[in-house]
């Protein structure tokens, strides 16, 4: 436990150190997205690899590099936010699609290319999506770097307050195949702190900073659903990569922090909650 909380202290301070300066110098995101983005694509890569799948470096390489320069390219060319992720979803997910085909034409002899290639594309889209998304809204979004705060925090607020709930009143497992120490009570519990935390920051920030026009009753309201909601999403990013380990035979995707595993173990949830972020600061961009 002592390991754990020096290693969380430590990590927390990494964050920190890119995401403070990207406040004033939004570019120092994108590095920190690269730097995320090189990690749990090798963490991936290696956990597939010991479930016995073969996905394509190659496309893997080139499927991530394909985002970032759409990310510059929106720069570059003064681009709006909407085209902007149209570019991506365009390219990006046409291209994640494709790998599915790509890797068979490249590999006849493999029984698995089929399969490995649509690893190898959910793998493209899985990573580069939500790092995308913090990306575009700190480069393209009015204020963006608050909602990221949201999208970065929000994770750790849940599982803060799923742990202590679970601990303290934890009785009904929720999915014990897949997490058997997560029970119904330190979702809940973890939930409910999570929409708390995202109204009192909502209020106390965002409703000044945006100088929204609307009753602070209703707005508080809507964030607290909001709340709910990306604290379900940051849950079912645990799951998923939990659903990943399990199926792959591997306890953690990498060592890089002791007592917490790798990058991916420290942004699976993230990964969910920053595009939900991104719909939030879309949503208050155009309706408040």
């Amino acid at each position: 436990m002592r390991q754990r909380i020096i290693t969380g202290i430590i990590f927390t301070v990494l964050v920190l150190l890119f995401f403070m300066p990207a406040f004033y110098w939004p570019v120092t995101a994108v590095i920190m997205s690269v730097i995320i983005g090189v990690f749990a694509c090798v963490e991936m890569y290696k956990a597939l690899k010991h479930g016995g799948y073969h996905p394509s470096r190659l496309l893997l390489i080139t499927g991530m590099t394909l985002a970032t320069l759409i990310v510059i390219c929106g720069l570059v060319f003064n681009l709006k936010v909407e085209n902007t992720m149209a570019l991506y979803l365009i390219i990006v997910c046409m291209y994640s699609v494709s790998c599915g085909i790509n890797l068979p034409l490249v590999r006849p002899d493999d029984e698995k290319a089929f399969l490995n290639g649509i690893f190898t594309g959910g793998m493209v889209f899985y990573i580069s999506f939500p790092l995308f998304c913090l990306d575009l809204a700190m480069l393209f979004l009015p204020h963006g770097w608050f909602y990221m705060v949201i999208g970065l925090f929000a994770p750790w607020v849940t599982d803060t307050f799923a742990y202590f709930t679970g601990v303290a009143i934890g009785k009904h497992k929720i999915v014990p195949h897949i997490s058997p120490k997560k029970t119904w009570e330190g979702c809940i519990g973890g939930t409910i702190f999570c929409a708390l935390a995202v109204l009192i920051y909502s209020c106390l920030v965002i409703y000044k900073l945006d100088d929204i026009e609307m009753d602070i009753v209703i707005y508080g309201t809507i964030m607290f659903l909001l709340g709910i909601l990306i604290s379900i999403m940051s849950q079912l990013g645990d799951w998923f990569c939990s659903v990943i380990k399990r199926r792959t035979g591997i306890k953690d995707f990498g060592n890089i922090f002791p007592g917490h595993g790798g990058m991916l173990d420290r942004f699976d949830s993230a990964f969910f909650t920053l595009p939900t972020a991104l719909l939030l600061a879309i949503i208050a961009y155009n309706l408040f």
